[in-house]
């Protein structure tokens, strides 16, 4: 009678147990439904960028192979899935193929609770980190640079006349919409995205370059178009005709991974010419057009440009030939211009204008 009981309590224990269990199961599952995109609209999201119908979106369609979404689409595909409130990081975007497999990271990722509101208050902000070229903080080490405290200065700069009469905010009978903007300090150019930030050129970053423009992978598409400069050749050659260069470093690891550059400005006229490389992991991803975008971004913010160019060979169209004819105006085309692999490609001359931004990246302004 005892062991009957005893083993009565034990079927009832488990039964309870197994049901508590697949209670829990169906509670996470719930909870991950609650956080994550749904089916339907991240289906809506891709078609949307790939320009074709829900119903044509396939889980085991490759993104760019069979959907056609080349950089810019998959950089809008990017800036929708992060509005959605999915955050994807570098490793994520550069291991994605297929519709299903980026799904797959969608979920995981929006099933990641986000802290609570006030739970970090006070805590001190993540460092951000500085790479193989070193932090460079604005100001750092210059003369009158940050000097608040200073007897009549404030961050360098006097806020007081002779006699310790305040300077006038506006300079005499220049008031109005000029005088009000003149009383909001300007920001630094932005040069630090999701993904990438744009650094300067240092001695220790040439090696880098260098390695950039020759690879098989990259170099036919680049600076010598294949051809491969002795080293001194290439350093010689680093600047030449540049009025602005800079090294594209990932924010995920710190590491060099392209570069940036703008030559043959014309200031009587208001252009000049821009041209980007990344290693070729970044081929397809999307999120390679970022840096480009803080770039042209900055060399608008710096110089008064009315527009930029990029010139380029009809094979590299392919990667961004769905901001043509929006973001991108093709307005010159030298046919027969380029050689390689034993044919000749027109060049393309694309413009994009000041007023005429080049895409959206995950809140990166």
């Amino acid at each position: 009678m005892v062991r009957r009981l005893l083993s009565d309590d034990c079927r009832g224990f488990l039964r309870l147990c197994s049901l508590l269990l697949t209670f829990l199961s169906i509670l996470l599952a719930v909870v991950a439904e609650g956080l994550m995109i749904s089916t339907e609209e991240f289906v809506e999201l891709v078609a949307g960028c790939a320009g074709v119908e829900a119903v044509e979106v396939e889980f085991g369609a490759r993104l760019g192979a069979d959907l056609g979404l080349d950089s810019f689409a998959l950089l809008e595909l990017h800036a929708a899935i992060s509005e959605a409130g999915v955050d994807l990081s570098e490793r994520d975007w550069l291991a994605v193929g297929t519709v299903g497999e980026l799904y797959e990271f969608c979920r995981a990722a929006s099933t990641v609770q986000a802290p609570a509101a006030g739970a970090n208050a006070g805590a001190e902000p993540a460092a951000v980190p500085v790479g193989v070229f070193g932090g460079l903080s604005a100001g750092a080490g210059l003369p009158g640079a940050g000097m608040a405290g200073m007897p009549g200065m404030n961050g360098g700069l006097p806020v007081s006349g002779p006699g310790g009469r305040p300077l006038p905010l506006e300079l005499p009978g220049e008031g109005g919409e000029r005088g009000v903007a003149d009383r909001a300090a300007p920001e630094p150019p932005l040069q630090a995205g999701r993904f990438f930030r744009l650094v300067p050129v240092v001695p220790a970053a040439v090696p880098f370059l260098y390695e950039l423009a020759v690879s098989p992978e990259v170099g036919f598409r680049w600076r010598y178009r294949g051809a491969v400069p002795n080293y001194a050749q290439f350093e010689k050659e680093l600047w030449a005709g540049m009025l602005a260069q800079l090294v594209v470093e990932s924010v995920a690891t710190g590491e060099p991974v392209g570069n940036v550059i703008c030559y043959n400005p014309d200031f009587a006229l208001g252009n000049a010419y821009v041209g980007a490389a990344m290693v070729s992991r970044y081929a397809g991803s999307g999120i390679a057009v970022e840096p480009v975008r803080l770039f042209v971004r900055y060399l608008f913010d710096v110089w008064p440009f009315r527009k930029l160019y990029f010139e380029v060979p009809e094979f590299n169209f392919r990667q961004f030939s769905s901001a043509a004819g929006g973001r991108l105006r093709l307005e010159g085309r030298l046919v027969d211009h380029d050689y390689y692999q034993g044919r000749y490609w027109d060049r393309l001359i694309l413009a994009i204008y000041r007023d005429q931004p080049i895409g959206v990246s995950g809140g990166s302004g």
